[in-house]
């Protein structure tokens, strides 16, 4: 507490009370006696005994000392604690120092009380005892009690503070502090008192009042006697531990809820669900499981960017936040996938429906791009607690299953959950089984569908199409598997499947003498693999065949989309030699100048322009023009008639495909029909299906 000499600010003036006769007085006495001014860290006044202890030689060389320069912080701290409480409380503390006059130790016990210096301030009265007889370990302790981080205090039974170390006394709102005060909530001081009785030693973390707020502390307690009256007391022991609840607490609201929208995610789903639960219970009301996935998201997505579908997926967080009512919870799941808990109370009833349609009404909103404008839309499935189920899992399941009926529907609605859906999701699952075992066993098959040229009068290309031949179900088409397998991520076994099966027929028939090309069908997931244009490549390689004899056929928003794994997979596609073709054209947001730029060789005009002939002449007219601007082969889809086949020859469309000509049908099939072709040009008998009678083929 005393650091080398210095002559320093000259010392406040001694007390009034401190004349020549008390000084006298005083200076008989043999118990040292000085006052210590706080504020400016300095012995104001010492009697003789005071001045021996201090080892000074005069109360002027005493004064003039700084007892600051090498005072540690700890006792700082006391220092202050001790002012304030003289001040507020008219404390008094006896407690055990070691001083270090000119570096020598000198253990006293010390009686601190307030006493107020000439100008009104409060400074310390110390009446020290000398305890050099005192063992070193006793010493020690009471010096590591007054300098230690840990708050140790002792309490009786009832709870009343007999002691506080610096650290703990520090921590209490005040010198009276009881124990039971000190807990915010008092079940936690009752649950630890109940474990005291029982088990003489507990630890627990609670949430304490202190003199600088509300705190977390870890508390180890232990049964004990008070050493001065030897009755049963309670020592206590606290570390602050806020720091690493506040770490906790924010790592789970980080786990619990998702960083972009600030909602709550999955995993907070069970404890918000469970908690609704409770008071629904107890009001009778019913709770509402709204699966909300927006429509056509993935195309904002692909062809904006992810800071266009990030900025829609808060839009979207927003207005559901707003639709909120008092304990309706909204959650984000992943994607652009979100569940909406609505609380509908007996008084509510019809409420839930409400809800669904006016999220149908708020998250129905314009997304603007640099070339193109898309529309987003909710779908949204519904099963309500408890007349759906009682589990979380188990709603969520089927409020989704209802959102997927709302997708089939045309989006853009909502759907309530009942039965039979389960069934059809009972089938879908059976439906996914068997198409797995499908792709295992080669079951799924490429058919042909022939593609004639008016001018060869011949068909001069097929279209491979998957066919899924069932063992017990017989054929099945693509519109009932390739939806499935798109949503399991099957599509991409079965696209490589056709591919393999239809590059090696090519193979085959070009040994025959049969000079046909291949169109095979590409999806979107098959193009955002970044090894799909390695795996064409490996298949042509393989088989050994002309990649000028493969085509690809794409969508026309599949072109267009900026996402860079599609266009490097068109890339390296263009620069194997293999053929383009856009399908269903006409009906996209085709943009002429990207078509231009990745030479695209082939347009094959949407079945559905074809079949509005008459009607939409100008439309097709207008489409075909711009497929001789771009210089590309046209292709009419969906001719089914004589008139259509005629019209799409006499406009100027160069191959013509659709049932009128040939279902789409076995490899055999189709070879037979080539070959009868190359047989009939080759006696000199050319025949027209479109003036010579309906298709050669049929399947």
């Amino acid at each position: 507490m005393e650091g080398p000499d210095s002559g320093g600010d000259p010392a406040p003036p001694a007390p009034s009370h401190a004349g020549a006769d008390r000084d006298w007085i005083l200076d008989r006495l043999t118990t040292a006696v000085w006052i210590y001014d706080v504020d400016h860290s300095r012995v104001v006044w010492a009697n003789a005994a005071a001045l021996e202890v201090w080892n000074a030689g005069s109360l002027a060389e005493l004064a003039a000392r700084n007892l600051k320069a090498d005072m540690s912080p700890a006792v700082a701290r006391r220092l202050r604690q001790y002012q304030t409480d003289f001040l507020g409380y008219d404390a008094s503390f006896t407690e055990r120092w070691t001083l270090y006059p000119r570096g020598v130790p000198r253990r006293l016990e010390v009686r601190l009380s307030g006493v107020k210096l000439q100008d009104g301030r409060m400074a310390m009265f110390c009446e020290a005892r000398d305890e050099a007889r005192m063992q070193p370990e006793a010493i020690r302790s009471a010096d590591a009690l007054l300098h230690t981080k840990l708050m140790i205090s002792l309490h009786d039974l009832d709870g009343r503070t007999l002691y506080c170390n610096p650290a703990a006394r520090a921590s209490f709102d005040s010198p009276q502090q009881d124990l039971p005060a000190r807990f915010l909530h008092r079940r936690d001081y009752l649950r630890m008192m109940e474990q005291i009785h029982s088990l003489a030693e507990v630890s627990l973390i609670a949430e304490v009042v202190t003199a600088t707020g509300l705190r977390w502390h870890e508390l180890t307690v232990r049964s004990c006697h008070d050493p001065v009256s030897g009755r049963p007391s309670i020592l206590v022991s606290e570390t602050d531990v806020t720091e690493l609840k506040e770490a906790e607490a924010l790592a789970q609201s980080r786990a619990h809820h998702d960083p972009l929208t600030g909602l709550p995610n999955r995993l907070a789903m069970p404890a918000r669900f469970n908690a609704m639960v409770r008071r629904a219970e107890q009001r009778g009301a019913r709770i509402g499981v709204l699966f909300i996935d927006l429509d056509q998201f993935k195309a904002i997505n692909d062809t904006l960017g992810h800071l266009h579908g990030d900025g829609v997926l808060m839009e979207v967080a927003r207005r559901l936040q707003e639709l909120r009512l008092g304990e309706d919870t909204v959650i984000r799941l992943g994607g652009d996938e979100f569940l909406f808990l609505a609380m509908e109370g007996a008084e509510e009833a019809g409420r839930i429906e409400i809800l669904a349609r006016r999220i149908l009404e708020r998250l129905a909103m314009p997304v603007h791009g640099e070339r193109r404008k898309l529309m987003v839309t909710p779908s949204v499935g519904i099963a309500c607690f408890p007349h759906h189920g009682t589990n979380a899992q188990l709603l969520m399941q089927r409020a989704d299953l209802a959102m997927y009926e709302a997708k089939a529907g045309g989006r853009n609605q909502y759907r309530m959950f009942d039965e039979s859906m389960r069934n059809q999701r009972e089938e879908e699952l059976q439906l996914l089984s068997d198409l797995r075992e499908a792709l295992r066993c080669g079951h799924i098959l490429p058919h042909y569908q022939p593609r004639y040229s008016p001018t060869a009068q011949r068909a001069i290309a097929v279209e491979a199409l998957a066919r899924w031949n069932h063992p017990e179900r017989g054929l099945i088409l693509p519109s009932e598997f390739i939806p499935i397998s798109e949503k399991s991520g099957l599509i991409n076994q079965i696209g490589a499947t056709i591919l393999e099966q239809a590059v090696r027929q090519r193979c085959e028939w070009a040994r025959q003498g049969l000079d046909v090309s291949v169109s095979i069908n590409v999806s979107q997931r098959q193009l955002c693999d970044l090894d799909f244009a390695g795996m064409v490549q490996r298949v042509l390689e393989d088989h050994g065949c002309d990649p000028k004899r493969l085509e690809l056929e794409i969508t026309e928003t599949l072109l267009i989309e900026s996402n860079p794994v599609v266009s490097a997979n068109l890339a390296k596609i263009r620069e194997l030699g293999i053929r383009l073709a856009i399908d269903d054209f006409g009906t996209g947001y085709s943009n002429i100048a990207r078509l231009n730029e990745m030479s695209v060789d082939c347009i094959k005009i949407d079945r559905g322009l074809m079949q509005g002939l008459p009607r939409n002449e100008e439309i097709v007219r207008l489409v075909i023009a711009m497929c001789n601007f771009m210089q590309v082969t046209i292709v009419a889809e969906g001719i089914e008639t004589l008139e259509m086949a005629e019209w799409a020859q006499r406009n100027g469309c160069h191959e013509l495909q659709g049932y009128f000509y040939s279902a789409p049908v076995s490899a055999e099939e189709v070879e037979c029909l080539i070959q009868g072709q190359v047989a009939a040009a080759g006696s000199g008998r050319r025949r027209h299906p479109a003036t010579s009678g309906r298709a050669v083929v049929h399947g």
